[in-house]
């Protein structure tokens, strides 16, 4: 019988005390049968988050506190330090939303082949400010041009990645500053369609670091992410950026007339992507 593989659940937290003991609660509520690696950088936080670090360091794989260069630079020290088959970034105010998210995952890439060459997400459960959901984000089933165009957001702190596949596409590009996550996936899926689990896996505050991101900036960075890896969601680089444009619009003039909207969810463009029903017809993406 195949053992379980080992989780390495990575969390970056600056100056969250009260957040960071949510999130390693949720990881040691976990009831997974196999080994879970938690791995916290801190990036430099006062003396309480490191004096928490120090009661708990049994129970970790690792933690550091020391300034680093920013959310994704942390994230690629946590992944020079994983040594799990599996990786998850599941970061400071984030949950796992029941005590066996972990092993349902596990459970349903079983026979998908190697888990370490594997990827995929779940869904996740947006958590406003005053701690009750909001919505639900997955897109299903994976849609290459959609994710493209931004109307199908994968949820990254509901998402697990196979630790080879992982130093095959290499880390977070820092250039990309809040999108290098979704540059990472779709460098993933330009290897391998993630899997699709259809079950709330996290809970993701949206009120945390990182979660704010203005229409514009959302749009303007999927173009380099585009340009970046010389793939396009239509036939074209010039078509690709004048349909993107026409849903750009579409977008902003959605949030123009909902201002109730627009107060509760111009956080995150990815939101809307999920919830406007209007698509810019299409065939399949070329991949």
């Amino acid at each position: 019988m195949t053992s379980a593989p080992t989780i390495s659940v990575i969390t970056i937290t600056l100056n969250d005390l009260d957040g960071l003991r949510r999130t390693v609660d949720s990881v040691r509520g976990q009831r997974y049968a196999g080994p879970i690696e938690h791995i916290v950088i801190d990036g430099g936080s006062g003396d309480d988050v490191v004096e928490y670090l120090r009661q708990i360091e049994s129970g970790l794989g690792y933690w550091q506190s020391r300034p680093d260069a920013g959310r994704y630079d942390a994230m690629n020290q946590g992944i020079a330090r994983a040594s799990g088959d599996l990786l998850w970034f599941l970061h400071s105010r984030d949950r796992f939303s029941d005590p066996y998210s972990l092993a349902h995952v596990v459970q349903e890439i079983a026979n998908r082949g190697p888990v370490s060459d594997l990827w995929g997400y779940g869904m996740e459960n947006l958590i406003g400010p005053d701690g009750v959901s909001v919505g639900l984000q997955a897109p299903m089933p994976f849609d290459m041009r959609r994710f493209l165009m931004i109307q199908a957001t994968i949820p990254h702190q509901a998402s697990f990645f196979g630790s080879s596949l992982v130093r095959r596409i290499g880390g977070y590009d820092v250039e990309f500053d809040i999108a290098a996550d979704q540059l990472f996936m779709l460098r993933a899926a330009l290897v391998l369609e993630p899997i699709t689990i259809e079950r709330v896996v996290t809970d993701f505050d949206i009120t945390g670091a990182g979660s704010a991101r203005s229409v514009d900036d959302a749009f303007d960075d999927m173009r380099r992410i585009w340009d970046s890896v010389g793939c396009y969601p239509f036939s074209g680089r010039l078509t690709s950026r004048a349909l993107l444009r026409c849903w750009e619009h579409a977008v902003k003039a959605k949030i123009a007339v909902h201002p109730a909207v627009n107060a509760m969810r111009a956080w995150s463009v990815r939101a809307l992507g999920t919830k406007f029903r209007r698509r810019i017809p299409c065939s399949e993406a070329p991949l």
